[in-house]
């Protein structure tokens, strides 16, 4: 079960949020990385071998594919403004969450002091009980002897 203050900024949350939120967890986990590879050693073995071979020397791309470098960079582009459109919400977020945390602190502490008054107050009639036993007992004492 997700904390109140996540669960509602991930309910106000626009398309447009979701959107990001989503390409930032893709763009940086293990298959992102994987498929990334992928398709640039494809790109590169299609330009350099494949199409070399079989279109004699016809490549979209030829070395130094400067159409891959060119999407790669605008890709680079946009990605980095999406990653930190996402953060800038998680900290935003951290930030509502330390809010709740600080205000629950400050009930726990007012619980303790009421507990620890409480306590205080309990062994201070303890010791009063205590005090009072013993002079009862003296005074026992004293009127058994006579």
């Amino acid at each position: 079960m997700r904390h109140p203050v996540i669960r509602n900024a991930a309910d106000q949350r626009t398309t447009g949020e979701r959107v990001a939120d989503s390409i930032a967890k893709f763009g940086g986990s293990w298959p992102f990385i994987f498929l990334f590879l992928g398709l640039i050693f494809a790109w590169m073995i299609l330009n350099t071998l494949l199409l070399a071979r079989l279109i004699h020397h016809k490549q979209f791309d030829p070395y130094p594919y400067i159409a891959l470098n060119l999407m790669l960079s605008a890709m680079a582009g946009l990605q980095a403004p999406i990653i930190m459109m996402s953060q800038n919400r998680a900290a935003s977020r951290d930030e509502a969450l330390a809010g709740h945390h600080y205000e629950e602190s400050q009930r726990i502490e007012q619980v303790l002091d009421t507990s620890y008054q409480l306590l205080k107050s309990n062994t201070d009639l303890t010791q009063q009980v205590h005090d009072l036993t013993l002079q009862i007992h003296e005074l026992l004492a004293r009127t058994g002897e006579t």
